[in-house]
């Protein structure tokens, strides 16, 4: 026997075994290894669909978390703005108010002042008109009435003031 020029005895059994064998394979063998792959494709597609999914789902909430951020942002800026302004509006009213009592004050202290001015003054002229009188009943030597003394008085004062 040759291997080059294989007689047909050899042939006919070797195409018979390849036959049986492919029959064989194809009758338990193919069949669940094409079950095997097609699980497994539909696996990887429905695999692949989920993550495309979940990838869909991550952007959009991707999407919204970036939204509810600027959302803070921006209230968070109001917020700081409206609390500026009403610092800004409590200081002003602070700094009038204490202007008020300040002129408030100072209208007090001006007030006392002329009051006290006053006082002073209309003491000193009794005191004036008790050292005229006086004075007035040792050079006439007599007693003047309290009118007579207030006339001269008041002509002495009228007399200062216009001499100023």
């Amino acid at each position: 026997m040759d291997l080059l020029s294989p007689d047909s005895g050899t042939i006919f059994w070797t195409i018979l075994t390849f036959v049986v064998l492919l029959l064989i394979l194809k009758k338990f063998a193919w069949k669940p290894i094409l079950e095997t792959l097609e699980n497994r494709e539909n696996q990887i597609k429905e695999a692949l669909s989920q993550a495309e999914q979940g990838q869909k789902e991550a952007e959009k909430l991707l999407e919204d978390q970036k939204q509810l951020l600027q959302k803070a942002r921006k209230e968070s800026a109001e917020i700081i703005d409206e609390s500026r302004k009403s610092a800004e509006k409590s200081h002003k009213d602070i700094v009038e108010q204490a202007h008020k009592e300040a002129e408030s004050v100072l209208e007090r202290a001006r007030q006392e002042i002329t009051l006290s001015k006053e006082t002073a003054i209309s003491e000193i002229k009794q005191y004036a008109v008790d050292l005229s009188f006086m004075a007035a009943q040792k050079v006439i030597g007599e007693a003047i009435t309290k009118e007579q003394h207030l006339n001269l008085i008041e002509k002495s004062i009228e007399q200062l003031s216009q001499s100023k």
